[in-house]
């Protein structure tokens, strides 16, 4: 049955969910993200967006750089650490165990056991509403094509099912 109601239909987006990760300073920090996707293919950009008031906008918006760990189905626990305590009164890494390795072009680490991995430089950023777009040029890439990618649905993790045939 079809509904009427511009605030509940907003609750039926399936997203994939990143973990951003940002350095400037001494501050490190992940983020919990749904809202980041692909806008280029050549040159392949990337853009997260994040809220103005969000400490993780100071650290890019100074560091010119972030990383995007998209997140396998196990590890739910990690991102709503990340999307839920504020890098300004928490040690995220430090509440959860989050496995990171080196990245090779910028500071943030990138979060292991991931499906994918993304070192970005920011390349752009514009007002988009209430958020601060950053597009990122993505400077190299990291898959593990085991794993199966968490979405965000109805206010709730989940992962996705078998592949459907074409038939």
């Amino acid at each position: 049955m079809r509904v009427e109601d511009i605030e509940e239909s907003q609750s039926f987006f399936t997203t994939t969910v990143a973990l951003v990760t940002s350095v400037y300073g001494e501050q490190a920090n992940v983020m919990s993200a749904e809202w980041s996707i692909r806008v280029s293919i050549d040159p392949f950009l990337m853009a997260v967006f994040v809220g103005y008031q969000r400490g993780t906008y100071d650290i890019i918006k100074n560091s010119g750089e972030y990383g995007l760990s998209y997140c396998s189905d196990q590890q739910g626990h990690l991102a709503h650490i990340a999307g839920n305590y504020s890098v300004r009164d928490h040690d995220k890494f430090g509440m959860a165990e989050f496995r990171t390795f080196g990245a090779k072009y910028i500071r943030a680490p990138l979060i292991e056991g991931s499906i994918s991995n993304f070192e970005c430089r920011v390349v752009d950023e514009f007002k988009v509403g209430d958020h601060a777009a950053f597009i990122g040029e993505v400077l190299t890439g990291y898959y593990d094509d085991e794993k199966k990618p968490l979405v965000f649905h109805g206010g709730h993790f989940s992962s996705i099912g078998d592949r459907l045939s074409r038939s």
